[in-house]
């Protein structure tokens, strides 16, 4: 396979995570490619919705179809379909072509019994000549390393470096949640020239600019959940659901990455140089698909402030329309009241917060942001985007790691001169892109003295 081959095959691999990343649940958003020795595409495939196919069977499942299919009937490919092995192929000449080919996949096979049977004994069956992986599975159900029964079957096996950083910044949260038991943190905020994040009055207003909305909401769909503090649910009152518009659209900018030199498994800034690069390749995909991508909305509520009717109502009707609960509330309470189990809000209000919800109400300290990201990593979130203002910094400030992202949109034409600063502003950049008049800055969280 020589270089240009190669290239094609890693930014392939990098477009097959960023459309299955925010609509695999808890299982991890993986790529899977099938070639030929000279690195033409045999097949692609990823991880299809929560409790359906992995890649390597979605992959191997969209071969057998294309070898049953009549070409007549076939309908004309999309942008995406890469695919140039004939649809009218024999079984053994299918056998012949797997025999000689190179199967590529992000993350390690799986060995273990789930909602589907194990992907290793899939491959197994099919022989490729050569298995090439991205990253060890970290999840302690599943046999890592033991590559064994496959050199039994003649498949070399090896790990690809490169293959691996394509792949990390749809990976990342998997192996956090796996290895940690907390998702992926994104702390994010969009801030005016100065750098403050709103007025010193709190009045709702605009901060970032109207060319940056599709990126952020297509960023918003890679994510499993959306999550914002009292100050912000009060003030904006947000829906937090995934949507794309057709203003959206007509006023999207240009992105351009403007740091050079940055780490190489760098997560954060490939996951924004993938949104820079797909967004408006796939943002149609993600429109008609917008209900597989809506992540969970996060809601930590203050009982001394409940949430408006208005509120209630809005997230009731989205629920409604995608046909599931999707809200998740916690309750900010006082520490006596904690001590005397008691909620703090009236039997009213938490049958109306129950009511949007399919997991339970779980009540919070102000210092029990570990217990916060647990919580959702038990239910499975791999990856959380914090709305901050000022609650998430301080809340989360013992519980983020050097994994985690601190996120700034920084618009150069906003002004908000008395103000209140974001927290992260005088942070270090690790890497920085601009869409129109928005900086995109990547930070890492401030570390513990």
């Amino acid at each position: 396979m020589n270089v240009e081959k190669k290239k094609e095959l890693y930014s392939l691999h990098s477009l097959l995570g960023f459309l299955a990343m925010g609509k695999t649940g808890g299982n991890p958003p993986v790529s899977a490619v099938l070639t030929n020795e000279k690195g033409e595409i045999i097949e692609k495939a990823h991880t299809q919705t929560f409790g359906g196919n992995h890649a390597e069977r979605e992959l191997f499942s969209l071969l057998a179809k294309k070898q049953d299919t009549n070409p007549k009937k076939q309908s004309e490919k999309t942008n995406f379909e890469l695919s140039k092995i004939k649809t009218n192929q024999s079984a053994s000449e299918t056998e012949s072509l797997l025999s000689e080919s190179i199967l590529s996949v992000s993350l390690e096979p799986c060995t273990h019994f789930g909602k589907t049977p194990p992907c290793r004994d899939l491959v197994l069956t099919q022989k490729p000549k050569e298995l090439l992986i991205g990253w060890k599975d970290p999840n302690p159900l599943v046999l890592s390393g033991d590559w064994t029964s496959y050199k039994e079957k003649g498949i070399s096996v090896r790990l690809d470096p490169v293959l691996a950083n394509a792949s990390l910044p749809y990976l990342q949260g998997f192996i956090k949640r796996i290895q940690s038991g907390k998702p992926w943190v994104w702390i994010k905020s969009a801030t005016s020239k100065e750098g403050h994040f709103a007025d010193v009055t709190l009045k709702k207003e605009r901060v970032s600019s109207e060319s940056v909305d599709l990126y952020l909401q297509m960023l918003r769909a890679k994510f499993d959940a959306v999550a914002v503090g009292p100050n912000t649910l009060n003030i904006d009152e947000p829906s937090l659901h995934f949507r794309i518009t057709e203003p959206m659209i007509q006023k999207m900018g240009n992105a351009k990455r403007i740091t050079e030199l940055v780490p190489f498994f760098e997560a954060s800034t490939n996951l924004i140089s993938a949104l820079c690069q797909w967004t408006k390749e796939s943002f149609v995909l993600h429109e008609l698909e917008e209900a597989k991508y809506q992540p969970y909305r996060v809601f930590v509520v203050d009982p001394n402030r409940i949430p408006s009717a208005n509120f209630f109502a809005k997230q009731k009707k989205l629920n409604d329309e995608y046909g599931e609960k999707r809200c998740i509330f916690f309750l900010l309470e006082k520490e006596s009241d904690r001590m005397e189990g008691k909620l703090g809000i009236s039997e009213t209000i938490q049958k109306e917060l129950e009511s949007l919800s399919n997991h339970k109400l779980v009540s919070l300290g102000k210092e029990d942001g570990d217990t916060f990201l647990k919580s959702l990593g038990e239910i499975g979130i791999n990856t959380l985007i914090c709305e901050a203002g000022s609650f998430f910094p301080l809340f989360l400030e013992s519980s983020l790691t050097e994994e985690d992202c601190i996120l700034e949109i920084r618009n150069s034409e906003k002004s908000i001169p008395h103000g209140i600063p974001f927290a992260y502003r005088e942070e270090p950049i690790v890497s920085e892109f601009r869409i129109g008049s928005d900086f995109i800055f990547i930070r890492k969280p401030k570390r513990r003295t």
